[in-house]
């Protein structure tokens, strides 16, 4: 074997690595929002802190192992960003909380698909027919999870999407961002200040709740998926292009209907599968954009 040879080899493991280590990340964000559906007495302020605990306390040492400054660079756009995902933070973990887990986890990955949007409009990027017309077919899935007009209630939907919105002008700034700080920043940042805002919320509100041991653990747990999930995610997107590895972030969907299936006893409709298709259809398409 040759050396270019020898060189294709290794980049295709890379790639084939990278795309593991997404699936690894799609699990684990899985995973978190499994176990958040096991403690629904615990306030939501108080999952969310213990969510972030594991960031603030290992992802700092990592920073100071590796001689990167904590505080980054763009600290303006960093605290924006911390911001916008602190809500959008809040609205997913509470759509988990409320509606099915495959609905919950299909209205957040429309995110990717509306960011192309906020490209346009903050980065100056431009956009084509294709993509506008992928955009309308992932919206169109969406539409078939949230089923406007079917529901009693649709507003834990509608804050779901609004919390995408929030998320998808949060990838235009990441996106931005990669220039200036090590991901390793930004996580630390979102950490920090999604951490603090739980905490002083539940402090405010005096409803912090002293679980008993399982919930502790399922708890403690939720931390280290979301941790996980954070790290792998991180990984993968230093191994291989994001615009590769990216696409593999929608099997949560899949692992969504999966749980919901046989943990749950609770199979989402027809309508959210075909509409959960949808999204993922939107998600390959854009990646095949992307890729050409």
């Amino acid at each position: 074997m040759d050396q270019s040879t020898s060189t294709k080899v290794d980049k295709s493991e890379v790639k084939t690595q990278g795309i593991l280590m997404m699936l690894i990340a799609a699990i684990s964000f899985a995973a978190m929002a499994i176990l958040i559906k096991f403690v629904p007495s615990i306030p939501l302020m108080e999952i969310i802190f213990f969510r972030n605990i594991p960031t603030m306390l290992i992802v700092p040492l990592i920073l100071i192992n590796k001689g990167i400054p904590i505080l980054g660079n763009n600290r303006p756009l960093l605290l924006l960003w911390s911001i916008i995902a602190t809500f959008s933070v809040v609205t997913y973990f509470y759509t988990i909380r409320v509606m099915i887990l495959t609905d919950a986890i299909s209205i957040k990955q429309f995110a990717p698909l509306l960011s192309v949007f906020f490209s346009v409009i903050f980065l100056k990027e431009k956009i084509g027919f294709k993509q506008v017309s992928i955009f309308v077919f992932g919206f169109l899935g969406t539409l078939l999870v949230v089923k406007p007009g079917f529901w009693m209630d649709i507003s834990p939907a509608i804050i779901g999407l609004g919390g995408a919105t929030l998320q998808a002008m949060g990838f235009t700034i990441v996106h931005y961002l990669r220039s200036h700080d090590h991901p390793l920043v930004i996580v630390n940042y979102l950490g920090y200040v999604i951490g603090l805002t739980a905490l002083g919320v539940l402090l405010w509100q005096g409803n912090f709740i002293v679980s008993d041991i399982k919930s502790i653990i399922i708890l403690v747990l939720i931390g280290l998926a979301g941790l996980a999930g954070q790290f792998y995610l991180t990984l993968s997107y230093h191994m291989a292009p994001p615009k590769l590895v990216s696409l593999y972030l929608y099997s949560q969907i899949v692992f969504g209907v999966i749980f919901d299936t046989f943990i749950f006893k609770k199979a989402p409709d027809l309508f959210s599968i075909f509409g959960a298709s949808l999204i993922i259809v939107s998600g390959y398409l854009n990646y095949k954009i992307k890729a050409d």
